[in-house]
Parts: C-alpha cells; sequence; structure tokens
C-alpha cells in the first residue's frame, strides 16, 4: 500500500510530541482580542493548535485572522501537551 505525503506527514506528526508545521490558517476561534485556538491546512490534512501562556510569537494572536482573510502560509512551532497541539512558536510562514 501506498502511503501520500500529506498522511505519511501525519503519521510523523503522531509519532512526535513537537515539531514545525507551515500551513494556511482556515479557521481562528475566540474574539476580536484573543484566540482560543485556530486551525492550519497543511496539504490535505488539518491541525488544531492551542496557544500557550509564555509562548514565543512574533505577532498578537488576533493577527492570524489576516492570515485567515489572505491566505499567507504561518509557521508553527507545537508540542503535544495531553490531547492537545500546543502552539509554542508562531511565525509568518
Amino acid at each position: 500500500m501506498r502511503l501520500g505525503l500529506a498522511a505519511l506527514a501525519m503519521v510523523a506528526a503522531c509519532a512526535q510530541s513537537g515539531g514545525t508545521m507551515v500551513g494556511i490558517v482556515i479557521a481562528v476561534e475566540g474574539d476580536l482580542s484573543a484566540v482560543t485556538s485556530f486551525t492550519i491546512l497543511v496539504e490535505d490534512d488539518t491541525f488544531v493548535f492551542i496557544p500557550v501562556e509564555g509562548g514565543e510569537y512574533a505577532f498578537p494572536l488576533p493577527h492570524l485572522r489576516e492570515h485567515l482573510r489572505d491566505g499567507t502560509p504561518v509557521r508553527v512551532g507545537w508540542e503535544q501537551r495531553g490531547a492537545d497541539l500546543a502552539a509554542v512558536s508562531l511565525e509568518d510562514g
């Protein structure tokens, strides 16, 4: 059986406890001043991240809404925290 590139990335991501992903923002949850989670699309897979206190973010989290509108990618440094993917760093992709 042959796995696609996105499937291989997903298998690798599941086996890791952290890493970096570059993708397109497809959803931002929260209000205008605070973001509670955001979703990125990497190839054909979606990943939901939660922001963390003390994260290394190159911009205020509400700026993600601009990425949602214009489709420019973001680079997310992440680590597995229980069932969640925690965004520990974030910058323009």
